[in-house]
């Protein structure tokens, strides 16, 4: 939620791309509601994520397991780019694909974290459009601030905090909420 509202600063009516609609993805799409985003467009390989993310504030969904050009299918729903697209698996492919859909002064923002070698890629000349990449670690926190509003926020019922927890397992457990998380069956799994 904090690397949409603090370091992207999605504003409403802005468009926002959503790269991955796991645990990292579902509270940017809940940020990218909360600020006022009108088209939100979530991106998945596994179309199980699709209800969920709509619940967190997709207005649009891409099962990117279904389609043979993910950057295609996403311009169908907005043909000049996007305002602002967060990756948030952390692979050199999507990071280059947010910023190859973003539209003049968009920005990307990199929320997955890739492998600590990992090199990415993208063309020089899209950036002369006024683009932008950002990193963002921990959503640009600013806990004195954020978290009472946060807190606020979730006692109002605007911030899906239980709706996050998709499943519990026993300590003796782990490994099937590892496998779980890994497999994507989990928004989020905690340990009890």
């Amino acid at each position: 939620v904090g690397a949409v509202l603090n370091r992207a600063r999605v504003e409403r009516g802005d468009s926002v791309l959503v790269i991955g609609a796991g645990g990292i993805g579902l509270n940017v799409l809940q940020g990218a509601r909360l600020a006022g985003a009108t088209t939100i467009v979530a991106v998945d390989a596994n179309p199980a994520k699709e209800a969920t993310a709509r619940q967190f504030g997709a207005t649009h969904f891409v099962d990117a397991s279904a389609v043979d050009d993910v950057p295609a299918a996403v311009r169908e729903i907005l043909p000049r780019g996007v305002d602002h697209a967060f990756e948030c698996v952390g692979r050199a492919e999507l990071i280059r694909q947010a910023v190859d859909l973003l539209d003049r002064h968009g920005q990307a923002i990199l929320l997955g974290m890739t492998a600590p070698k990992v090199e990415a890629s993208f063309l020089p000349a899209a950036m002369f459009l006024d683009k932008s990449i950002l990193g963002c670690r921990y959503g640009s926190s600013r806990p004195q601030r954020d978290m009472a509003l946060y807190a606020e926020l979730y006692l109002k019922g605007q911030l899906l905090l239980d709706e996050l927890v998709s499943a519990t397992y026993p300590v003796e457990a782990f490994a099937d909420a590892v496998r779980d998380l890994e497999g994507g069956k989990v928004a989020r799994g905690v340990l009890t």
